[in-house]
């Protein structure tokens, strides 16, 4: 019988429904009782009975994934196929109509027979579009075609062909500011958002971190036999720590802790590096809000701003760009603003931002 602690009752109905459609091995386990997850899992609830297009925003490891296959149990369309296509693993050339509409034979260098693309494989059930900002300009004007008409054209056909599919897209990316930069679509997010689901970030989801946890380690305990706790001062650090990589780099620091233990209390040291290492892989991920601002020249009312209010960035997030501007004037928010390239006419609107929202570091 699995362990139904830390679940909400939504929860435990997708453990149940996903073990009987993917078996026990690839079970849903949606951790946490906060009320930003409750309120995430009331709105998949509401819109998994419908067929529209769903965005999915989200910071990386905050569980999308998770999100777009509980769209898929708890609608119409479960027991239908569903299919995941990473948008970012399709950027050459022809690779990424290929993959996601159908080529035809000789369609192509290397096409040496038919085949069906994801949406084709997906027909009648759902297609997850998994980082759907990276997807190149010419899949896009052919999603939009396709979420517009119910038809897609394999590369190379003559004729295009009949789908029903719904299209769960996620992105931990700015759509908005893609869109106003003309890297995105803006017909195309107008489609992609039919409804919008905002997962929360782990470090705005109160105590679930340690329903995770003790999650996490009575599941190492089962497979391995061996019981292990978190020391005080381990517990400490975890329930102080920002979690920048969300659910993913906690299960990463449960399974680095338990198996660096010599014994059955797991220590900081056990850990720490482990930390350290995944914080400086994010960070390389992508240019910080500073360089991006400073260096590229992106708006701050659009990048910070905006993202702030959708929340598609969080407090952590804004008071560290705010703290490496204030590092770099010396201290002065005056020349600050400079940095950040606003008019000095912004500066009352700017502090007014910072003071009501509690973003000064």
């Amino acid at each position: 019988m699995p362990d139904r602690r830390g679940m909400s009752e939504t929860a435990v109905r997708l453990r149940a429904l996903s073990a009987e459609q993917w078996g026990e091995q690839r079970a849903l386990d949606m951790i946490g009782l906060s009320p930003a997850l409750s309120e995430a899992q009331a709105k998949v609830e509401k819109i998994a009975r419908y067929r529209e297009p769903v965005l999915i925003t989200g910071e990386s490891g905050s569980g999308k994934e998770l999100f777009a296959q509980a769209i898929y149990l708890l609608g119409p369309s479960r027991g239908q196929p569903f299919v995941a296509a990473n948008c970012p693993q399709y950027q050459e050339g022809d690779l990424t109509v290929s993959e996601l509409f159908g080529h035809t034979k000789g369609s192509f260098t290397g096409a040496v027979a038919d085949r069906k693309g994801a949406f084709e494989e997906a027909d009648g059930g759902v297609i997850f579009l998994d980082e759907i900002a990276d997807l190149r300009p010419s899949a896009q004007m052919m999603l939009l075609r396709a979420l517009s008409t119910g038809e897609i054209r394999p590369l190379g056909a003559t004729r295009s062909r009949s789908v029903d599919v719904r299209v769960v897209s996620a992105t931990n990316g700015h759509l908005n500011h893609l869109v106003a930069t003309k890297q995105f679509r803006f017909d195309l997010l107008f489609r992609l958002r039919q409804f919008h689901i905002a997962i929360p970030p782990l470090r705005e989801r109160g105590d679930d971190w340690r329903l995770l946890t003790d999650f996490w380690l009575d599941r190492l305990a089962a497979k391995y036999g061996v019981a292990k706790r978190f020391s005080a001062a381990s517990l400490k650090l975890l329930g102080t720590y920002d979690w920048p990589g969300n659910v993913r780099q906690l299960i990463g620091v449960v399974k680095t802790g338990y198996a660096m233990a010599d014994d059955d209390v797991i220590e900081p040291a056990e850990f720490v590096s482990y930390l350290e290492e995944s914080e400086g892989m994010r960070s390389a991920e992508q240019p910080s809000l500073y360089e991006r601002i400073v260096k590229q020249e992106e708006p701050f009312w659009t990048v910070v701003y905006e993202a702030f209010i959708r929340r598609d960035l969080n407090r952590s997030q804004v008071r560290g760009l705010i703290k490496a501007g204030l590092n770099a004037s010396g201290g002065n928010y005056r020349r600050l603003l400079e940095l950040l390239r606003l008019p000095a006419s912004d500066y009352q609107r700017f502090m007014d931002f910072l003071r009501h929202h509690d973003l000064k570091p």
